[in-house]
């Protein structure tokens, strides 16, 4: 799978674009909340566009659960998914995850200090690149 070098610079132009939001400190959280908040999606050969989650399929609300490494929507949403976390790491200040579900590869990088998070959708030729904020989900025990 290859991509073209100007699908790559129209993703990190987005990201740059993107300007910080109030989100939470998630450090040492089990649970997270993340709002999808930008999306936008690139084509090899076509380009790209900037929209809502939504133009994308892509939930709004997503809970991550770091304890049993699973991605999952909201009970509100309208279509549940979950994805397992084929990898998850803590480097420093950030958690990395990684994982493959339906054919698609995707990465999430999340800022613990800030609760900032951005994410890619790979497929062959395709992105979609998202951005969210974080708040930690309280736990009952």
């Amino acid at each position: 799978m290859r991509f073209e070098p100007y699908v790559w610079l129209a993703v990190l132009a987005v990201a740059l674009l993107v300007q910080p939001a109030t989100a939470d400190d998630i450090t040492g959280a089990e649970k997270i909340l993340c709002t999808t908040v930008e999306a936008t999606e690139c084509y090899a050969e076509v380009g790209c566009s900037a929209g809502s989650p939504e133009d994308w399929n892509i939930p709004r609300f997503v809970e991550v659960d770091f304890e049993n490494q699973l991605l999952s929507t909201t009970e509100a949403c309208c279509e549940r998914r979950s994805s397992s976390m084929k990898h998850l790491e803590r480097d420093g200040d950030r958690i990395f995850i990684q994982g493959v579900e339906a054919s698609r590869a995707y990465s999430i990088v999340i800022d613990q200090s800030s609760g900032t998070a951005s994410s890619a959708i790979a497929l062959e030729r395709h992105v979609v690149a998202a951005f969210a904020y974080c708040t930690p989900i309280e736990t009952t025990d």
